[in-house]
């Protein structure tokens, strides 16, 4: 249960997608419980036999939460919880995942609540409101039974709230869906795009906190030293048009090609013909789901070395880390991967070996099941 399910495209959303798949596949009668919004996967969770629930109420075009649940007592969730053995919210801050421990506790439901957050110092005006309702937080975070963050860096937030147990599980990535791509299928699809020679590729939302202003002009002093490369930016967002007069001002535009919004079925193929994958984040990111897809895919990596990155990257030694905002850094250890084959596929096959052993879906699902059975066995 969570208001930031599809429409609203981000971690929190593909992370309950993908368990919802997951335990649907071991044997879980599984519902998705969100605002009352087209998701875009309805015919998918139908044909799964996944239900669906949407919560009536107004949601917030701002926000992208349930304005009218906000308001509710915790009370008139019961109804749309009475039925299952658990109740697992995700995202800390938000009303219907609040909202939904606190019923699922008082049902006497085994009640978990997964973090996805390490601050509140990025951009977004939700944590504006939010500042106004701090207090209620330590209220509500009482009532799980247990917290799953997603990193060490999203307990250490979390434990600043809540003195319920905590338990780290990463993230999953779908390891059969990315997938290393051989040589062939590279070419077949820089192809299909008009693109010539290597790629580096960006794959997140176009706003401040992701970078991408910053790798443009990090990608400057590639396209200079690097004949036969592309940077390829995947993602919309506020700051797309910015971003897209930055690259002409740059003078590199004929070397920079801005997809938008791709869909499910092209994302892994965009991976799988990349040379290099670079998350430039520059604050606020607990985990970085990409990552895992660019690791699966057997692709190097660099990102900054913010909130929960380190422990994928540098753990998995799946490639560089840079700090935020530095574009020399970050320059550096894009020509570095470019320029040696050898080490972008020594990153690349590590990134896919951790991905096989800790971040694959079925791994981590397995993890999530035993901590709904421990919490069921407890309560």
């Amino acid at each position: 249960m969570s208001d930031w399910y599809y429409p609203k495209v981000g971690g929190v959303a593909s992370h309950m997608h993908s368990l919802a798949l997951k335990l649907s596949e071991r044997g879980h009668e599984v519902a998705i419980i969100t605002n009352d919004l087209e998701t875009g996967r309805e015919g998918e969770l139908e044909s799964l036999g996944i239900e669906l629930v949407k919560i009536p109420g107004r949601t917030s075009p701002i926000f992208g939460i349930n304005m009218s649940y906000s308001l509710a007592s915790s009370r008139e969730l019961e109804e749309f919880l009475k039925d299952y053995d658990v109740v697992h919210s995700h995202h800390a801050f938000t009303p219907l995942a609040l909202k939904a421990v606190k019923a699922g506790r008082e049902l006497g439901k085994a009640t978990l609540l997964t973090t996805h957050s390490i601050s509140f110092s990025h951009e977004s005006r939700l944590w504006q409101a939010l500042g106004l309702t701090m207090p209620l937080f330590s209220r509500y975070l009482r009532y799980p039974h247990e917290i799953i963050a997603v990193s060490r860096a999203a307990e250490a937030f979390i434990r600043h709230f809540t003195d319920v147990p905590v338990r780290v599980i990463p993230n999953g990535v779908d390891d059969e869906r990315f997938r290393p791509l051989g040589e062939a299928d590279k070419r077949r699809v820089r192809e299909e795009l008009g693109i010539e020679g290597r790629v580096v590729l960006y794959v997140s939302r176009m706003s401040p906190r992701k970078g991408p202003h910053v790798l443009l002009n990090a990608f400057q002093g590639v396209a200079k030293r690097t004949e036969d490369v592309t940077l390829v930016l995947v993602g919309s967002g506020e700051m797309l048009p910015f971003l897209k007069a930055q690259a002409k001002f740059l003078k590199i535009e004929d070397r920079v090609r801005f997809l938008g919004y791709v869909d499910d079925a092209t994302l892994p193929r965009l991976f799988g013909a990349a040379d290099v994958f670079v998350l430039p984040s520059t604050t606020a990111e607990a985990f970085g789901i990409v990552i895992l897809e660019a690791m699966a895919s057997g692709i190097p990596v660099v990102a900054t070395d913010v909130g929960g990155i380190p422990e994928i990257v540098g753990e998995s030694e799946s490639g560089f880390l840079v700090p935020p905002g530095n574009e020399p850094a970050l320059e550096e250890a894009i020509q570095k991967l470019l320029s040696d084959e050898k080490l972008a596929k020594w990153f690349g096959s590590n990134g896919r070996r951790a991905v096989e052993k800790h971040y694959s879906w079925r791994r981590v699902s397995g993890e999530i099941e035993k901590a709904y059975e421990e919490t069921m066995r407890n309560i």
